[in-house]
């Protein structure tokens, strides 16, 4: 059984991180605001059949206001996500996202009183340094200057590291949401809730033709559609057999390192000695966060 959980958090973290370069294919296709509305909305009917099969609709009266204001979040690191992967190379902006658990570590002791051990504060620097450490040499010279020089360089990595930190909070309001209403009934809702949020923006900008746009990349979307839901399903099954750290490592670590490998191979990006070092501290940082 544990051997099975293992190979089923690798694969979920294979899976993600496809899920990432599918994306990534179609940011370079489609505006932001055009593509957070179509890969939302395509999530729908398989999310609706799945809350219908497990049949729980409860929602408890304490559910409304951490449940909007995820959604609300979920906006803006949808739009910052796709914006990211259009302004800044993959093998930059990718890796950043495993800051959210060390915002999360955070973030947690004023939100709900957890305390930050002594592992997990040396994990948020190790994160923070392998963050900066992508950057390195990006804006030229040497130190501390020339890292937040490099980091700032990059929009997009600015704006992934705004997604990191929107997903951490996310992850705190989730957890409250989800102590009235079922995960799966979350989950709609929230895709449901960014769907049309992004739908009455296109509307208020007169950008709705831009969904049209779509019939051309059918294909692309249905994979990106189908790889989210197959992988959400295969990463619920290595939770049930392991414990959720060890799969968000696993997670973190797999999608850093082949943010580098999809980055290198698809779109020639080089790869760095900065990159690899950034890498490993995040890694390393992400492993003493949740162990």
């Amino acid at each position: 059984m544990v051997l099975s959980a293992l190979a089923l958090a690798f694969a979920a973290a294979a899976g993600w991180s496809l899920y990432d370069l599918l994306r990534k294919f179609l940011a370079d296709r489609l505006p932001a605001l055009t593509l957070v509305a179509l890969v939302t909305l395509g999530a729908l009917p398989p999310l609706a059949l799945w809350t219908v099969a497990a049949g729980d609709w409860r929602i408890g009266p304490g559910y409304l206001l951490p449940g909007l204001v995820s959604v609300a979040l979920n906006v803006v690191a949808n739009l910052a996500y796709f914006r990211a992967l259009q302004l800044s190379p993959l093998s930059v902006t990718l890796p950043l996202l495993s800051l959210t658990p060390a915002f999360t570590a955070l973030l947690a002791a004023p939100f709900l009183g957890e305390r930050l051990t002594p592992s997990a504060a040396l994990g948020v620097v190790l994160v923070v340094a392998g963050a900066l450490g992508l950057h390195l040499g990006r804006a030229g010279g040497r130190g501390a200057r020339a890292l937040l020089a490099g980091l700032a360089r990059e929009r997009g990595s600015l704006l992934m590291a705004l997604v990191a930190l929107c997903w951490s909070v996310t992850l705190l309001l989730d957890k409250v949401a989800l102590r009235h209403a079922a995960p799966v009934l979350h989950a709609l809702v929230l895709h449901a809730g960014v769907a049309a949020a992004a739908v009455a923006l296109l509307a208020g900008r007169g950008e709705l033709r831009s969904l049209a746009r779509a019939k051309g990349l059918l294909p692309l979307l249905a994979a990106s559609v189908l790889c989210g839901a197959v992988t959400i399903t295969v990463q619920l099954a290595a939770i049930r057999g392991m414990e959720v750290a060890l799969v968000e490592t696993i997670k973190r670590g797999v999608g850093a390192v082949l943010a580098l490998a999809w980055g290198r191979a698809f779109f020639a990006e080089p790869l760095t000695a900065a990159k690899l070092g950034g890498v490993g501290l995040m890694i390393a940082g992400v492993a003493l966060l949740l162990a």
